[in-house]
């Protein structure tokens, strides 16, 4: 790489949010008269956080056992949990981590003859998660000519496609998820669970703590096997982005705890 680019490179790194507020917190630091422990300990805090390294070790112990080939097993069904939508997009109106689980999880259905479930509204009543994927649906049929059946009952090992569209988070997913199944006849059911992997700890234990025996199956990874350069000492948006989802799903797993699940 020649000097040119390697300066060019670093510099956009450093004036692009976040590096740009990490160096105005620590030149805050060096020059403030009052709070410089805070404006130096907020400005250390931001770079850890913003550094792929921090961010793949917050990422790992929730995303790698996941990071394994499907296990065959004999289940019931299989649920999709939903994962965010965009409200008038001109096509694949689901968003990109709810994009791929629904992928994921109809590549599943149909190669494992399963009924499958997805499940979620989420909080934005007008356009809901459930609409976004059914959307989705019909495109697929539409361009690929893919048809999914409808009219069956999750009863039926067949595959076939069924809506749970009123939860607004992951407990609501599994509670209501229980109920559909029950109003089948299923008071026990196992099944394959999708979500995206750094997700599936607490997916499973909410799942688990309303009588599902899950079988995991997922998808949406974030860490790379790819080996790591200097660059990756420099601070990101993708890297910060990752941090939070971490912190956000550590935060969701001791909130679990504090509830006895």
């Amino acid at each position: 790489m020649s000097t040119a680019y390697i300066l060019s490179k670093a510099f956009t790194y450093l004036v692009l949010p976040p590096g740009m507020f990490i160096i105005a917190l620590l030149f805050a630091s060096f020059y403030a008269k009052k709070l410089r422990l805070f404006f130096f300990t907020c400005s250390a805090l931001f770079y850890a956080l913003s550094n792929a390294y921090v961010a793949d070790a917050l990422f790992s112990p929730l995303e790698k056992p996941y990071n394994t080939p499907l296990q065959e097993s004999h289940v019931d069904a299989l649920v999709v949990l939903s994962g965010g939508s965009t409200k008038g997009a001109s096509n694949l109106p689901l968003g990109d981590e709810a994009y791929k689980r629904a992928m994921w999880g109809l590549m599943i259905s149909k190669s494992h003859n399963l009924p499958l479930l997805f499940s979620g509204a989420g909080v934005n009543q007008d356009y809901s998660e459930s609409d976004a994927f059914l959307d989705t649906i019909k495109e697929l049929k539409t361009h690929l000519g893919i048809e999914i059946p409808t009219g069956k009952t999750l009863k039926q090992r067949e595959f076939s496609l069924h809506v749970e569209s009123k939860s607004i988070d992951t407990y609501e997913n599994a509670k209501l998820s229980k109920m559909a199944f029950e109003q089948e006849g299923i008071t026990q059911p196992t099944i394959y669970l999708v979500t995206s992997a750094y997700h599936m700890r607490r997916s499973t234990k909410l799942y688990e703590h309303f009588g599902f025996k899950v079988i995991p199956a997922a998808t949406g990874f974030k860490i790379s096997s790819r080996e790591k350069d200097a660059w990756d000492y420099l601070p990101s948006m993708w890297a910060l982005e990752r941090s939070y989802i971490a912190l956000h799903e550590y935060a969701g797993l001791l909130s679990l705890k504090l509830r006895g699940i």
